[in-house]
C-alpha cells in the first residue's frame, strides 16, 4: 500500500518533467545551485587542485538532491549539452589541465516542478605537482651541496631530507651544503605552493659519499722563461685544485693565483706570466663552496730557482765556466746540474749557489739547467746558455808517487785540494832513464822501472792540458820511497830512500809495515829516519814481506813502497839415538825445529822397508814395527817439506836404537 502511495505521488512530477521545456546553456549564479570539491584522500575541501590528485565533487546547494541524479562535466569552458555530463562525482585532473592552469567543472541539477534544470559551473585552478628536479655534489665524506634547478614551486619552499634531518623552507635561487649522518646516501626534495599543502611532490637522489682527500704532492715546478710548468702527483678525482702563491698578508700566509681543472693521478700545469721569484703550493677545494674546502690538506711548497750569471771563471783554470743562481727555499737538500739535458753533477744545497764546469770544451755552446731538490720535490730554474772561451793556461798538478803491492809504480795526479783531474795529462819519468810514459784522460799511470836504489829513486813529474789546448807548468817532482833489506843471522836491516812528496814544507812520517804472503797486514812499526833493525820478526812464518808507510808531506792519503821478502830457511834438529825403553827418557823420536808446519818425515829399516811415517809434529815413533817390540839398530831418516815461498827444503841421516 505504502509502495503504491509513493508511485502515485511521484508520477505527476515525472509527467510534468517529460513535457518541461529544454536548458538553457548559462550560468546561474544566484540560482542556489552550488557544489564543493573535496580531495579525495584527505577529505579536506579545496579551491586549488593538483594535477594528478583526485577529487570528489559534492552537491552544496542545500535541495538534498538525490546524488545519482546530479551530473558533473569537465572542460575548459561551460558544458551545455546533456551527452557531456557524467553522473560520477569524482575527477582527476591531468596535463593538460595543469598546462592550462585551470579546469571549468559545469553541475547539472535535475528540472524541478515547474522550471528547467540548473547548469551552475566554476572555474578552478589547477596546479602541476612533478617530481623536483636538482643537483646532487658529495663535497667530502660528511657534505654535499644541493642546488634546486625546479622552476615549478614556490622559490623558497621547498623542503630537503637528509637521513632523519629536514630542512624546510629552502630557497632555490643558490646552491647550499648540507651535513650529511654517517651511513646515508640519499637526499630527499620536496617542493610546495604557498597556501597549499596538497599540490607538493618529491624526488630522491642516491650518491656516493666523496672519499677524505689525500695531501697532493708538487712534484716539480720548472721555470720557462716567464711561465712555471707544475708537474703534480695524487691527483683525485672529485677535487679541484688550486695554486697558491706564499705571500705574507694572505690568509694563512698564501693566496690563489689559479684554479686547475679537476684529474686524476698525475697532472701538469702551466701558468703563464708567473710571478718570480716565488713559493708555490698546491692545495685540493671540493667541488663545492669554500666552506666545504675548509681544513683540506695542501701540498708541499716549493720555490723556485733562479738561474742567473753563467760566465767563465777567468782567473782560474782554462776553459771553466761558472754557474750562480738564487732560491727562496731555506731547506734544499741538493741541487742537480744539467748541461745540454743530461746531469753532470749532484751537490750539496749549500751557500754559495755555484758550479764551476771545468770539463766544458772550448769553443762550445752549452745550455744549462739547474734543479733543487727538497724531499720529494723538485724546482728546476730557467735555461741559461755559455759558449766555452779560452782563459789562462791551467794550475801545475800535485802528483804523488807510491808502489803497489806487485811492485808497480803508480802515479797520481791532483788539484790543489786534492780531488783527481780528469783533464789530459802527460806523465814523464826523468830519472834514471827519462821517458814520456804516456798521455791519457786518466788522473793515473802505472811504471815498472829497473834496478831501484835507494840512492838514486825514480823520479816523475806531470804536465796537465785543459780542454782549451793550454798547457801547465810541470808538477812537483815526485819519488816513491824506494826499501831495501840486508838479511841478517836473527832478523833484518832495512834502510830506504826519502819520499818525494808533493809539499816540501810538510814533514813525511814513516811506518815500516810486516806483511804475511797474502798481502795481509801482520802489524806495523812506527820508525824515524831513513833505517831500521827488525830483531823479532815472527815466529810463526819463515818468509815475512816488509814496505814503508809514508804519510804528511800534503799527500792526501798515504804511499807505499816496495815490498822485500825477508826468508829464514826452516832448521830441523834430530837426535842420533834414541832408547824407547820405557824409562820415561827418550822413549820416542820426534821431528823438533822451527818453521815445520807441512812435512813429511820417514824412518827406513836396513831391508829398506819403511817403518814409520809422520806429517806433523804430534806424530812420534816409539821404535815398534807393526806392534813388535823395538829392534836395537841403525835407521834411516828422510825429512821432506816446502818453504813458505814454495822451494823444497830436504834433509836425512841415521838415527840408531839402544836399549
Amino acid at each position: 500500500m505504502k509502495n503504491f502511495y509513493r508511485l502515485f505521488v511521484l508520477l505527476p512530477a515525472l509527467l510534468l518533467a517529460t513535457l518541461a521545456p529544454a536548458q538553457t546553456c548559462e550560468n546561474t549564479p544566484n540560482s542556489g545551485a552550488d557544489f564543493k570539491v573535496v580531495d579525495a584522500s584527505t577529505g579536506t575541501e579545496i579551491s586549488t587542485l593538483c594535477a594528478g590528485r583526485e577529487i570528489r565533487l559534492v552537491d552544496n546547494s542545500g535541495r538534498q538532491l538525490d546524488p545519482s541524479v546530479v551530473r558533473y562535466a569537465t572542460g575548459a569552458a561551460i558544458t551545455c549539452t546533456g551527452s557531456d555530463f557524467s553522473t560520477n562525482a569524482s575527477y582527476t585532473p591531468n596535463a593538460a589541465d595543469a598546462t592550462r592552469g585551470f579546469v571549468v567543472i559545469t553541475q547539472n541539477t535535475p528540472q524541478i516542478v515547474g522550471a528547467s534544470g540548473i547548469i551552475f559551473s566554476k572555474r578552478l585552478e589547477v596546479k602541476a605537482s612533478p617530481a623536483p628536479t636538482f643537483t646532487l655534489t658529495s663535497c667530502s665524506p660528511d657534505v654535499v651541496q644541493i642546488t634546486i634547478t625546479d622552476q615549478v614551486y614556490a622559490a623558497n619552499l621547498y623542503t630537503v631530507k637528509i637521513g632523519n634531518n629536514v630542512f624546510s623552507n629552502v630557497d632555490r635561487s643558490q646552491p647550499r651544503t648540507f651535513s650529511v649522518p654517517a651511513g646515508v646516501t640519499a637526499v630527499t626534495v620536496t617542493g610546495n605552493y604557498a597556501g597549499n599543502s596538497l599540490c607538493n611532490n618529491s624526488s630522491t637522489q642516491n650518491f656516493t659519499p666523496a672519499t677524505a682527500p689525500r695531501r697532493p704532492v708538487l712534484q716539480q715546478l720548472e721555470v720557462r722563461d716567464k711561465d712555471i710548468v707544475f708537474k703534480f702527483s695524487d691527483i683525485q678525482a672529485g677535487f679541484q685544485y688550486e695554486i697558491q702563491i706564499a705571500e705574507m698578508g694572505a690568509p694563512g700566509g698564501y693566496r690563489t693565483i689559479a684554479r686547475l681543472i679537476t684529474g686524476n693521478g698525475d697532472l701538469e700545469y702551466t701558468l703563464l706570466n708567473a710571478p718570480l721569484p716565488a713559493c708555490y703550493r698546491i692545495r685540493p677545494s671540493s667541488a663545492c663552496d669554500a666552506t666545504s674546502s675548509a681544513g683540506l690538506p695542501a701540498s708541499n711548497q716549493v720555490c723556485t730557482v733562479d738561474l742567473g750569471t753563467i760566465s767563465l771563471v777567468s782567473t782560474s783554470a782554462n776553459g771553466i765556466n761558472k754557474l750562480t743562481w738564487t732560491t727562496f727555499d731555506p731547506v734544499i737538500s741538493t741541487f742537480q746540474i744539467r748541461r745540454d739535458q743530461q746531469i753532470i753533477a749532484t751537490i750539496p744545497g749549500n751557500r754559495p749557489f755555484e758550479y764551476f764546469d771545468n770539463t766544458a770544451s772550448c769553443g762550445t755552446t752549452y745550455s744549462y739547467q739547474v734543479t733543487a731538490l727538497v724531499d720529494r720535490a723538485a724546482s728546476a730554474s730557467n735555461k741559461s746558455s755559455v759558449t766555452t772561451a779560452a782563459g789562462t793556461a791551467p794550475e801545475p798538478p800535485r802528483l804523488v808517487a807510491g808502489f803497489t803491492l806487485s811492485n808497480k809504480v803508480e802515479l797520481y795526479a791532483t788539484n790543489a785540494v786534492g780531488q783527481p783531474l780528469p783533464n789530459e795529462l802527460t806523465f814523464l819519468r826523468t830519472s834514471p832513464n827519462p821517458v814520456e810514459l804516456g798521455v791519457v784522460n786518466a788522473p793515473t799511470i802505472s811504471d815498472t822501472p829497473e834496478n831501484l836504489s835507494i840512492t838514486s829513486p825514480p823520479t816523475y813529474v806531470a804536465r796537465r792540458r785543459d780542454a782549451c789546448g793550454s798547457i801547465s807548468g810541470d808538477s812537483n817532482p815526485a819519488s816513491p820511497v824506494v826499501l831495501s833489506v840486508d838479511p841478517q843471522p836473527e832478523g833484518a836491516r832495512f834502510t830506504w830512500s826519502p819520499l818525494g812528496a808533493p809539499d816540501a814544507t810538510i814533514p813525511v812520517q814513516y811506518q815500516l809495515v810486516r806483511l804475511a804472503l797474502n798481502g795481509s797486514t801482520i802489524d806495523i812499526i812506527p820508525v824515524s829516519g831513513l833505517s831500521y833493525v827488525d830483531t823479532q820478526p815472527p815466529t810463526n812464518q819463515s818468509t815475512v814481506r816488509y814496505r814503508i808507510e809514508a804519510t804528511g808531506g800534503g799527500l792526501a792519503t798515504a804511499s807505499y813502497s816496495n815490498l822485500v821478502n825477508v826468508t829464514r830457511q826452516p832448521r830441523l834438529a834430530m837426535p842420533t839415538a834414541f832408547s824407547p825403553n820405557g824409562d820415561g827418557l827418550n822413549d820416542v823420536l820426534e821431528v823438533k825445529g822451527r818453521f815445520l808446519s807441512t812435512f813429511v818425515f820417514t824412518v827406513i829399516d836396513r831391508n829398506g822397508q819403511e817403518v814409520f811415517r809422520g806429517t806433523n809434529r804430534t806424530q812420534t815413533w816409539d821404535g815398534r814395527i807393526n806392534g813388535r817390540a823395538p829392534v836395537p839398530g841403525a835407521y834411516a831418516w828422510r825429512f821432506e817439506a816446502l818453504t813458505d815461498e814454495g822451494k823444497p827444503f830436504i834433509q836425512h841421516g841415521a838415527i840408531t836404537i839402544v836399549r
